[in-house]
């Protein structure tokens, strides 16, 4: 269906603010605020003016015309800054002289499940398993990218706003967690206490290359691995039950190898699952 100028912004909600765009420009406008009180807004402070200055324009070209195409760019956008961000993270938090908080999350661990569970499972390893555990985590990304695929160009563009309502809203509290709780990860914290090597075959390589090139390094608490994948799981559920039936078992190898690989805290997964139905409640709320 054609919507006239009026008319889309009316039906889906165009001509306002969208709740994802002020969780996505509070973590933006925070990271600036730190940088700036912090006396070190470099070329950073320049980068994210940059990225928040489109975010603006096309919000409100959204608003004022109820273009379709402007507010396809506009949801769009999203997937830039959030990628943005969420790489920056990696410079930010050493710029702004966090402390690491890697021993207060192995701390709440050990009240909840008596110590870290990467640890614990190592007694299970075995080179087939961790080539399993790489190829569901690898996945993640595989089925994150469709989805911005498929939902951002083939689908209409009620859907795709709806999409992005939860899912950005999930994005802007995470990367805003990397920077107020930052840590590197078991891996790093507990590196000399494990026994047993992860040892693998072509997807355990891939794997490794995948997160050195794309992880923030402090991109730990909460998991966004967890929050998004069952973000997705979600979502799919409810409107695309064909992808969430070829998803159901990358999903569920997502969670366990992210304490399998050694990524993630416990309390990550449980405040990163917490986020991500939170989220999609959100969305319920909402109609295509």
């Amino acid at each position: 269906m054609a919507y006239g100028r009026g008319k889309t912004a009316s039906l889906t909600g165009f001509d306002r603010v969208l709740i994802h765009e002020w969780a996505m420009g509070m973590m933006l406008v925070q990271i600036m605020a730190r940088l700036v009180i912090a006396g070190v807004a470099t070329g950073w402070l320049a980068a994210y003016l940059a990225v928040a200055g489109g975010y603006v324009v096309l919000i409100t070209l959204g608003i004022r015309t109820g273009s379709p195409l402007w507010n396809r760019l506009r949801l769009l956008w999203n997937i830039i800054a959030m990628n943005f961000a969420f790489t920056s993270i990696k410079f930010i938090v050493p710029a702004l002289g966090l402390t690491i908080r890697d021993q207060n999350l192995a701390a709440i661990d050990r009240f909840l499940v008596g110590g870290d569970l990467s640890i614990a499972v190592q007694r299970y390893f075995s080179n087939s398993l961790t080539e399993l555990m790489s190829l569901g985590y690898m996945l993640f990304i595989v089925f994150l990218f469709f989805a911005f695929y498929h939902y951002g160009i083939r689908a209409k563009l009620a859907k795709l706003s709806l999409f992005c309502s939860g899912l950005f809203t999930l994005y802007g509290i995470g990367i805003t967690g990397y920077t107020l709780v930052p840590a590197q990860g078991p891996y790093v914290y507990f590196a000399n206490k494990y026994t047993v090597p992860l040892q693998g075959y072509l997807f355990t390589r891939l794997n490794e290359l995948m997160v050195r090139a794309g992880s923030s390094g402090y991109d730990v608490f909460p998991s966004l691995h967890v929050g998004v994948g069952l973000y997705l799981f979600l979502f799919f559920y409810f409107y695309d039950r064909r992808i969430w039936q070829l998803y159901c078992i990358p999903f569920v190898l997502l969670v366990i190898s992210t304490i399998y690989l050694r990524y993630h805290y416990f309390i990550d997964l449980l405040c990163g699952a917490f986020l991500g139905l939170f989220c999609f409640i959100l969305t319920r709320w909402r109609k295509i």
